[in-house]
């Protein structure tokens, strides 16, 4: 059967997500004689039907309404009014929505009731919560939390548009909130600033879920009236405004145009009317908000037009790819990055742009060495060579961190060079940044060899090549000398620009629980309590009270706590707390109605229970940080609960910890009581106060009990540590419990953990795997090519490989600790040269070539032509005895010949790993405890208990896991008689890797953490 829904007004088919009837063309001539809320602004308010009169039937400021006492009207639109009201039974005061008269039939009734079951089954910090439901004199209302701080439209009307870091914190908390919406199945539709509202404390909540449909119930979206156009036009997304199917993307539309509206202080297209306005938003390209709000970052403003493309694929993909996108304009200030991070980021930037050296030689020059095709190395040939690779290196940098902020290598290592603004810096600033940074170290190599690069090659000898070198070096450190970590760790390339190098921090999410425990009841009953229908109970019968309630109005559970009778009403202000961290009371009775009180129901379990299995760090720091804001907050408000205790800590499923004044229900036999507080400080001491230092007691049980498990060592004094291995931040802060000044000071440093790597991934373990063979695979490449280019080379110029080891023996020879007893004078060295190498001396196009002048330098060029000059026509004789003394000193060059032997450059590798990684890690793990690698990556080892461990056992491990590297050699030794060097070499690599794959497929702790009692933790 065709359910196909028409037209109301012109009888067109209608898209199935159709939200009022009409077709979008009916839907803008009903809006055209529409008008705005009052006090929304122009075009930018709710839009009701032409013929909306004059409301009847709602309620007036200081008039009893029902239970309620109306205080005052705080808004309008399409639906009805929204006022501020008192009830006089619990003291407490909200937000009272009525539904208007004029929309007074069933399916209005539908819609509103709706809307409070919709908002009731979000409980979030970011979304207002909704009490409950009911017909007053015949008029559906809705009582939710009352929002002290009124609207962000109201904010920026009041006091204009916001400042950067303020908008952005307000979007992300929108963001969360409405992620808490879209993990029920729940799109608002109606995202605005007149809908987000802002507590005095600056958190940010999600209202008015009048438009929002259950993306798991698509049939239940027809509901409004007809001929009435809901919603603001200038905050809808164009295919909801078309009347097309919704998602996701079409509210992160709306959360783009807020964040406009945040910016900028007005919306992306306005219109003296509706029906231009709809236009504009269907039609125009909307400006960018730093052409009206200049002091808007470029890349800050790239991220709202991308939420404001007109097709939703174009849009970010999810809420979490544009928090992502938002966060470095957040308040939260950025993290420097280290030298030793920095030093890495480098030399992985060295190997890209050597590689890209290596393309655009081939390309230009057509040679992968075009200094080898200079036969004489004159600055005419050279200097094209030299300008071509200077600005290879500057645009390389200038390009990749002036327009996206990061290189290869600082990409790779999660860094970020930021301007003032904390934008990549453009590429202006990039650009003078590079060139301080490569012109100061090369400082030394111009002053001493001018712009004639045969006078580097030809007149300096090898002592002061390597000395230019070194100060080249040298003059790179000099670049750091003012890097401080107050500044940034900034270098003079980044103070001359006002850049900085700053670590991204990646948006670590809140673990959820799995809600196989989650608090069932233990016993069916079939009764009432109040407008409860009563489901089960969460405890036994002879343990308390508390009985698991069902709201029929609302669709949602509830806790109904039965107290005896003459038990004192729950204080006033308890009623009135609206906390995330706390639970909400709901209602209550005393007397004839009975004895009870109703609270919200969290899903989720008991700390006690949870404990029984010991957690990570990375769900309990979100804990410790919700429990001390919450006791810092009720020890302001004089909230706190009479006791501190373990059992009274309640973890939700979706991961947070709330602290509740009474005892969980449903614990577990045996589960902790309270936790050992010490309840005063040192008689004299300058510490913490008694009540600061009971909060922080408490807190440290929480950690070690979630930590450790439920067991009589995780309850222990504060200052024994946590007992299990933690980010060394992370460690630090615990430690001090309970030495902080104030439980505030503890909430500041608790604060930036939840940023940081929890732990050790497989990956982050495979990546010091990687950083260690990084070098020798890069040396056994530079083997393979070296070898590849100098058999070329002799094929062009024979003969010049020995000479120039001749003249390296030679002068081996001549060193002050080997003149006096060298066996060969310089006579035979002579004549040798000057029979054997002749030629080579005296052809001027192939002496004065870049390979020969890279190969024979400084005075063992000028021995070279002198033994030539002295030595004519030596005599056979002198070439004879010669010949005789130096032919056995000589190393056979076709050793190195890949033809001969295809495994010289995996020997090379194996050399360059153990002679330049291996035994330098040896030696650092022994004196720092860690090597560069480790720091790069920011990695420390401890105990299995959390300690520092010692330099022995941190040797003891390097040394284990070091250990295949330095047999291998050994392993080829004994096995290449019997299966040949290749075969025995090749298998040694298989074993050294293969240990390598199963040590970073173990979980948490590698092969060599197992056996040494380590473990590897963050920085």
């Amino acid at each position: 059967m065709n359910t196909a829904r028409t037209c109301q007004q012109c009888g067109k088919i209608l898209p199935t997500d159709a939200p009022e009837g009409l077709c979008p063309q009916c839907l803008m001539a009903c809006a055209l004689a529409s008008t705005a809320a009052p006090g929304s602004g122009e075009c930018g308010g709710t839009v009701a039907a032409l013929g909306d009169g004059p409301r009847r039937g709602l309620p007036r400021a200081g008039e009893p309404f029902g239970g309620y006492r109306i205080v005052r009207e705080l808004g309008r639109g399409g639906m009805g009014a929204v006022y501020e009201a008192e009830h006089p039974q619990s003291g407490r005061r909200v937000a009272l929505k009525a539904l208007s008269r004029q929309l007074d039939s069933p399916e209005s009734h539908r819609r509103f009731l709706r809307e409070g079951r919709l908002a009731a089954s979000i409980n979030h910090p970011n979304s207002v919560y909704v009490y409950g439901t009911e017909e007053i004199d015949g008029t559906p209302v809705i009582a939710m939390e009352l929002v002290a701080g009124g609207t962000l439209q109201q904010r920026v009307q009041r006091e204009g548009p916001m400042p950067v870091a303020q908008a952005v914190d307000a979007i992300l908390q929108v963001i969360a909130g409405l992620e808490a919406a879209q993990a029920l199945g729940i799109l608002h539709r109606d995202i605005k600033p007149s809908n987000c509202f802002q507590d005095v404390d600056g958190t940010v909540k999600v209202g008015d879920f009048g438009l929002s449909i259950s993306s798991a119930a698509r049939g239940d979206t027809n509901v409004t009236a007809p001929g009435v156009l809901l919603g603001t036009p200038a905050f809808a997304s164009p295919e909801q405004l078309r009347g097309d199917e919704l998602n996701a993307r079409s509210d992160l539309y709306s959360v783009g145009v807020t964040l406009f509206f945040l910016l900028t202080g007005r919306t992306p297209f306005e219109a003296p009317n509706v029906v231009r306005l709809i236009a504009n938003v269907l039609e125009q390209t909307p400006p960018s908000p730093k052409t009206l709000q200049p002091a808007v970052p470029q890349d800050l403003a790239r991220v709202v037009l991308r939420c404001l493309e007109k097709q939703p694929s174009e849009r970010p993909r999810s809420y979490g790819e544009l928090r992502e996108a938002l966060a470095p304009f957040s308040s939260a200030a950025p993290v420097a990055a280290t030298p030793v991070t920095r030093l890495a980021a480098g030399a992985l930037d060295m190997l890209v742009v050597g590689a890209i050296g290596m393309a655009t030689s081939l390309l230009v020059f057509g040679d992968l060495l075009p200094f080898a095709g200079a036969t004489a190395l004159r600055p005419a040939r050279v200097w094209p060579i030299i300008i071509v690779a200077f600005l290879e290196v500057v645009a390389y940098y200038s390009l990749f961190e002036g327009i996206w902020g990061a290189s290869v290598g600082k990409a790779l290592l999660r860094l970020r060079v930021t301007g003032p603004d904390r934008n990549p810096p453009g590429v202006p600033r990039a650009l003078v940044r590079t060139l301080i940074f490569q012109a100061v170290p090369a400082l030394p190599y111009w002053v001493s060899f001018g712009i004639d690069p045969a006078v580097s090659f030809g007149s300096a000898g090898p002592a002061w090549q390597y000395t230019i070198s070194t100060l080249y070096y040298l003059m790179a450190m000099v670049i750091f000398v003012p890097a401080r970590r107050r500044n940034g760790y900034a270098g003079l390339h980044d103070l001359a620009t006002g850049a900085r190098v700053v670590r991204t921090l990646a948006y670590q999410e809140r673990p959820r629980l799995a809600l196989g425990n989650e608090a069932s009841p233990v016993a069916e009953t079939d009764s009432t309590v109040g407008p409860y229908h009563i489901i089960g109970r969460l405890e036994s019968a002879d343990s308390g009270g508390w009985l698991l309630g069902y709201d029929p109005q609302l669709l949602r559970k509830v806790w109904v706590h039965a107290v005896p009778a003459g038990t004192p009403p729950v204080p006033m202000s308890l009623r009135n707390l609206g906390r995330i961290g706390r639970l909400r009371w709901v209602t209550g009775s005393r007397g004839n109605g009975g004895d009870w009180d109703a609270y919200e129901a969290p899903t989720g379990v008991p700390l006690v229970n949870l404990a029984r299995t010991p957690q990570p760090w990375g769900r309990v720091r979100f804990w410790l940080l919700d429990l001390a804001r919450e006791v810092l907050a009720a020890a302001a408000d004089g909230t706190l609960p009479e006791a501190l205790a373990l059992d009274r800590v309640w973890i939700t499923a979706d991961g947070r910890a709330k602290l509740l004044d009474f005892p969980a229900p449903g614990l577990v036999s045996g589960g902790a009581g309270p936790a050992p507080t010490d309840s005063a400080s040192e008689p004299g001491s300058a510490g913490p106060s008694a009540s600061d230092r009971a909060d922080q007691v408490f807190l440290g049980d929480v950690a070690r009990v979630a930590m450790q498990g439920l067991s009589p060592a995780a309850t222990g004094a504060a200052h024994r540590g946590v007992g299990v291995p933690l980010p060394l931040s992370a460690r630090d802060v615990l430690t001090k419990l309970p030495g902080f000044a104030t439980t505030e000071a503890l909430v500041v440093a608790l604060e930036p953990l939840m940023q940081q790597v929890a732990s050790v991934s497989r990956w982050r373990r495979l990546g010091l795997v990687a950083g260690c063979a990084l070098f020798p695979l890069i040396a056994g490449f530079g083997m393979l090519f070296g070898s590849a280019m100098i058999a070329r080379w002799e094929r062009q110029q024979p003969g010049l490989c020995e000479l120039s080891q001749l003249l390296r023996l030679r002068g081996a020879m001549h060193l002050p600790w080997t003149r006096q007893n060298a066996s060969i004078d310089d006579r035979a060295f002579a004549v040798y040269i000057a029979s054997h190498h002749r030629d080579l001396v005296t052809n001027p196009e192939v002496w004065s070539s870049v390979y020969a002048l890279a190969m024979v330098q400084g005075t063992g060029r000028r021995f070279a032509e002198k033994s030539v000059a002295d030595h004519p026509e030596p005599t056979a004789e002198e070439v004879r005895e010669a010949t005789a003394r130096l032919q056995p000193l000589l190393v056979d060059q076709q050793a190195f010949s890949l033809t001969r032997n295809p495994w010289f450059p995996l020997v090379a590798c194996g050399v360059a790993l153990i002679v330049y990684v291996g035994i330098p890690a040896l030696i650092t793990a022994l004196l720092f405890r860690g090597g560069l690698v480790m720091r790069a990556l920011r990695v420390a080892v401890v105990r299995r208990d959390g300690r520092d461990a010692r330099r022995l056992r941190v040797f003891w491990r390097c040394l284990i896991a070091w250990a295949p590297v330095f047999l291998a050699p050994v392993l080829v030794a004994v096995s290449a008689p019997a299966l040949g060097t290749t075969v025995a070499a090749v298998l040694a690599l298989l074993l050294v890797s293969l240990l390598a794959a199963w040590s970073f497929a173990l979980p948490e702790q590698s092969l060599p953490d197992r056996l040494a009692g380590t473990c590897l933790v963050p920085r």
